[in-house]
């Protein structure tokens, strides 16, 4: 991304264009910047002995599932709040959460998790943690699950 910022700034080196020039490409290397912090603004994922470790200690972030409820009810991580991704930017309230509280995301393969959590930043929410692994992952470490 830093390689199009550059590029844009020599294409408009002095003597080469108009003053008109040089603004849109400013104003492109602006957007260009925005929006490359914008990206890195998502939080890492976090690792699920991690989660589970924090878990032991009293020290969980808010969990929340974004399967469908009948996933839910077959095993969900011990804590979890559901609310499938379909209805999160309508039911994210339900949280009850500050919008800097952090957030951990799952489903099963971590594709849905992908769409929570851009949906949630959208919403303001600003530490947005994906499962590494989803469900799948966690059950893969035979880690405890709650029915």
């Amino acid at each position: 991304m830093i390689f199009k910022v550059l590029a844009v700034f020599q294409c408009v080196s002095p003597g080469r264009g108009t003053r008109s020039r040089r603004l849109k490409a400013a104003l492109l290397a602006g957007w260009l910047l925005v929006g490359m912090g914008s990206a890195m603004a998502a939080d890492a994922p976090i690792d699920a002995s991690q989660l589970l470790l924090r878990q032991q200690a009293g020290q969980a972030p808010v969990l929340l599932d974004v399967r469908h409820t009948d996933e839910y009810a077959d095993g969900h991580i011990a804590g979890a709040l559901n609310i499938p991704v379909e209805q999160l930017a309508s039911r994210a309230g339900v949280l009850g959460v500050p919008r800097d509280s952090e957030i951990v995301v799952y489903c099963v393969s971590g594709k849905r998790a992908a769409k929570a959590q851009q949906t949630l930043t959208g919403l303001g929410y600003s530490h947005v943690r994906v499962l590494d692994g989803s469900l799948n992952g966690w059950r893969q470490r035979h880690l405890p699950l709650a029915h």
